[in-house]
């Protein structure tokens, strides 16, 4: 069952959060909000699990209405029949992994299996044998893996991520990244996921929806929304672009050749301005002739600041940003 909401929208005093919006989660999908913090799309997120209600607008999920400003149905957050998982893991500390993964079930009125389904939900994590533990006595990782299991003991119809994974270092938010997409897409379930961090968005993602200033600007794949972006804000937060004057056509910076490749385009004459290493290649800005902004252009090799050299552009690799939209 798809999830729709419909002119959804909410200002907190005189601020507005989230203007009046549309979006269309498709089940079995890995939907993702992405935008920086303030920009509506953690409050999207809970009201759709019933922690916020809205001014206006309608959610619903298949046929069935959860909320409705017109006709006053806003249905309780624990039968919406959602799981959610909090950026802090939202653990009670007093409790076994076992009763933070049953929690969910008890909180539903469920009153049998409940210990096979706990265990089956742990199994999932690769959690077994610390049914009895208690989150103290967890790493960073496993109690999120615990967050995660008593989200889908419930076998939600939707699991919502409230930004899981920022608490975790760099290098476990890489794996758990990776478990959390097998985990998502090996048990069929449908996920709404909030976060300012573009890699964990393109990455995981069948579709990216990038916001700002309690706004959709953009949807479409990763590759779309990076590609071909629709407004100057997503071409500027996704990766990094280069403009030409006057500032309305953008390229990627892997697009920038070194050598002419025989493809119709551009010759710029350029002067290295400054060189960093990034691991796998260089990362060299460049200030081109005629041009307002400086460039960022990638190349095997480090190159010495001051050199004045030539660049290619090919014509197809230019994107134009509608500024009327």
């Amino acid at each position: 069952m798809d999830l729709n909401i419909r002119g959804l929208g909410k200002a907190f005093g005189g601020t507005v959060a989230l203007h009046p919006t549309d979006l269309t989660v498709r089940q079995g999908s890995f939907t993702t909000l992405l935008g920086p913090s303030g920009c509506g799309k953690t409050t999207i997120l809970r009201m759709i699990a019933g922690l916020e209600t809205p001014d206006r607008g309608s959610i619903s999920i298949g046929d069935e209405v959860i909320f409705a400003d017109s006709s006053k149905r806003a249905v309780p957050t624990h039968q919406r029949g959602f799981g959610m998982v909090f950026q802090d893991f939202a653990l009670w500390p007093h409790m076994t992994v076992f009763e933070n993964v049953a929690f969910g079930l008890r909180a539903g009125k469920r009153t049998t299996k409940i210990r096979e389904t706990v265990l089956e939900a742990l199994a999932k994590v690769k959690l077994t044998g610390m049914a009895e533990r208690f989150p103290h006595q967890l790493s960073g990782g496993q109690q999120q893996r615990v967050a995660f299991a008593r989200a889908v003991a419930i076998t939600p119809r939707l699991v919502l991520f409230d930004e899981p994974l920022s608490a975790l270092d760099a290098v476990l938010r890489e794996d758990m990244r990776l478990e959390m997409m097998s985990l998502v897409r090996d048990l069929g379930l449908t996920a709404l996921y909030v976060t300012h961090d573009q890699v964990e968005a393109m990455s995981m993602s069948d579709e990216v929806v990038v916001m700002n200033s309690g706004r959709i600007l953009q949807s479409g794949t990763p590759e779309e929304v990076y590609g071909k972006p629709s407004d100057a804000f997503v071409a500027r937060f996704i990766g990094k672009s280069n403009w030409l004057v006057p500032n309305q056509t953008m390229f990627r910076p892997e697009h920038l050749m070194w050598e002419p490749m025989g493809e119709d385009g551009h010759s710029f004459q350029v002067e290295i301005t400054h060189v960093s290493y990034v691991g796998d290649r260089y990362e060299v800005r460049v200030k081109a002739e005629g041009q307002e902004e400086q460039w960022t252009a990638y190349h095997h090799t480090r190159l010495a600041v001051g050199t004045k050299t030539e660049v290619y552009l090919p014509h197809h690799r230019l994107h134009h940003i509608d500024k009327s939209k």
